[in-house]
């Protein structure tokens, strides 16, 4: 997933991913509640979510140190999709992964005495090597996995989406090939051991795609994956031969190729070159680069 920000006249934006500059500012704004605290407990289970995926979710306990506004409980709970249930685990692209020890500036809604995620900031993460321009969670047991296409997008006709997406697939190759091997009309995600991609007919705030990857959490080995391209933002082909030139969105492969790379196992990072980079601008072109063939070969 990449995020969106806005600083004054350019945008940026978060994949499945959260805009900063302005979001900053209104997370503030919304945030009944902003706490520093360390984590005390995570529990994984099965749920849907308001459009009607069923994925594995995790309840959140914190220990709060330090009140920076609004006043809460000693502790406090939250719930946030991805977590791991038995053998189990489930990462999704724009939400953070929590563990035991942590210490987080947590920015919190709270509605209905429930509270609402809406930002975190790692205050002492556990110490680990920098992971430059690649970092990596999970990996097929193979270099190849094919999936399912739903190509209704309000942007291109079926050819043109298909091409846009098997240009963003194929910019991983030869390192990992993704294969589209038939189409379907799903517009769900839940754990079924299919791949699939489809567009979701909502606006998604800043985020603009979502994937889900599932995997066994002792093999380490994925078992499926579930794309969600939010279909609120503008798409245009990488060559302008689809659409008109792309301008206010994004080239709909640029989008795809960032997020084949969580399908195949790897994470954000901090390269600005990378397109695991989580953040993207407007018409953006750059697909798959070198350095993160190089990251995947570290798996593959």
């Amino acid at each position: 997933m990449k995020k969106l920000s806005v600083l004054f006249l350019v945008f940026i934006f978060l994949l499945t991913f959260q805009g900063l500059a302005d979001k900053t500012v209104k997370d503030v704004e919304d945030a009944t509640h902003i706490l520093i605290g360390e984590v005390t407990g995570i529990e994984g289970y099965y749920d849907y979510n308001e459009y009607g995926d069923y994925l594995i979710f995790s309840r959140v306990t914190v220990r709060v140190d330090k009140e920076l506004k609004g006043r809460a409980e000693k502790f406090v709970s939250f719930s946030i999709e991805g977590g791991e249930v038995g053998e189990m685990g489930l990462r999704v692209s724009n939400t953070p992964v929590f563990k035991k020890g942590q210490v987080h500036k947590l920015y919190l809604k709270k509605l209905n005495a429930v509270y609402k995620l809406l930002k975190q900031e790692k205050i002492s993460p556990e110490a680990k090597p920098a992971a430059g321009c690649c970092a990596t969670f999970a990996r097929w047991s193979s270099n190849q996995a094919s999936f399912l296409l739903n190509p209704n997008c309000n942007d291109m006709n079926t050819n043109c989406t298909i091409g846009e997406i098997d240009r963003g697939s194929g910019s991983w190759q030869p390192v990992f090939n993704l294969i589209i091997s038939g189409y379907t009309s799903m517009t769900k995600v839940k754990q079924d051991y299919q791949n699939i991609v489809f567009f979701r007919k909502a606006k998604g705030g800043s985020t603009i795609a979502v994937t889900y990857t599932w995997y066994n959490r002792t093999t380490g080995l994925i078992l499926e994956f579930d794309m969600m391209i939010y279909d609120g933002w503008k798409y245009f082909s990488f060559d302008n031969t689809c659409t008109a030139a792309c301008n206010g969105g994004f080239h709909l492969s640029v989008i795809a190729a960032h997020e084949f790379g969580h399908a195949i196992g790897l994470d954000h990072n901090d390269c600005t070159t990378s397109i695991m980079y989580p953040y993207a601008d407007y018409c953006d072109t750059a697909l798959v680069q070198p350095a993160d063939r190089t990251c995947a070969d570290t798996i593959y």
